[in-house]
């Protein structure tokens, strides 16, 4: 029995997210069945370093699976990529150690969040951002970020339904910068409830337009009421860009 990690990349918009679902589709169904036929027929279980909601994308979403089945690295990246259809992407393909696990091995996830401002839409960037049409004030909005910065209660960030036990996570990191014509928010940290990084760009944007004071995100922190906070940001904006693990975990030398 062999431990393999692999790395994908998509663009969410077709998906209705990662987790397989009946009659729908799904990353993980998408992938499953491409990697059973680069098996031969045996199915195996493809494990995500979480689960990414319909509309989000992925630089770098790690996994792994086991099989008895012998491959080759090459075979299972390109056989993955010859049957994948052209918004999935197979990065990697390696032998990983046997207790290595994508979900419980995980150290840290760096997502991204991108906004455009303006009027005019980007055609060849469509579904892959949230244009607003509001000037944002880009100093207050890193302002109100810090408050969330450190291990805290998110549950005035965390969507109905949101599995978790506890509702503590540590924010190692937490910015909002501009790069051309985009703002992206920059979000570090262990591990994320449902919906957080976009519950949280929603309402640091009430800070942006100048609707509360930077210090407000504290106080929304604290009141763990998720009906106080702004909007859920649309999916289309947010990419799962890196997943760390121990690097004697990833590969079998």
């Amino acid at each position: 029995m062999t431990t393999w990690r692999v790395v994908f990349e998509y663009d969410g918009s077709a998906y209705s997210g990662w987790q397989r679902q009946p009659n729908v589709r799904s990353v993980q169904g998408t992938v499953e069945d491409a990697l059973c036929e680069v098996l031969g027929g045996q199915r195996v279980p493809l494990i995500a370093s979480g689960r990414t909601d319909a509309g989000v994308h992925a630089f770098g979403q790690l996994c792994s699976f086991r099989t008895t089945v012998d491959r080759k690295p090459t075979s299972i990246r390109d056989g993955l990529n010859s049957k994948l259809p052209d918004d999935i992407a197979c990065l990697v393909a390696a032998p990983a150690q046997p207790e290595f696990h994508a979900q419980r091995s995980a150290t840290g996830k760096l997502y991204r969040y991108v906004l455009r401002i303006g009027p005019v839409p980007s055609a060849l960037r469509a579904g892959r951002y949230w244009g607003v049409r509001w000037p944002l004030d880009l100093d207050a909005m890193n302002e109100a970020l810090v408050h969330l910065t450190g291990e805290h209660d998110f549950t005035s960030f965390r969507a109905a339904g949101c599995s978790a036990r506890s509702p503590v996570r540590e924010l190692r990191r937490a910015d909002v910068h501009v790069l051309g014509d985009e703002m992206r928010f920059e979000f570090y940290g262990a591990g994320f409830l449902r919906h957080m990084v976009r519950n949280i760009v929603g309402s640091t944007l009430e800070v942006g337009r100048g609707r509360k004071p930077a210090t407000w995100m504290a106080e929304l922190r604290d009141a763990r009421d998720r009906g106080l906070g702004g909007r859920t940001a649309p999916g289309c904006g947010l990419f799962l860009v890196r997943v760390d693990y121990p690097s004697e975990l990833l590969s079998l030398g």
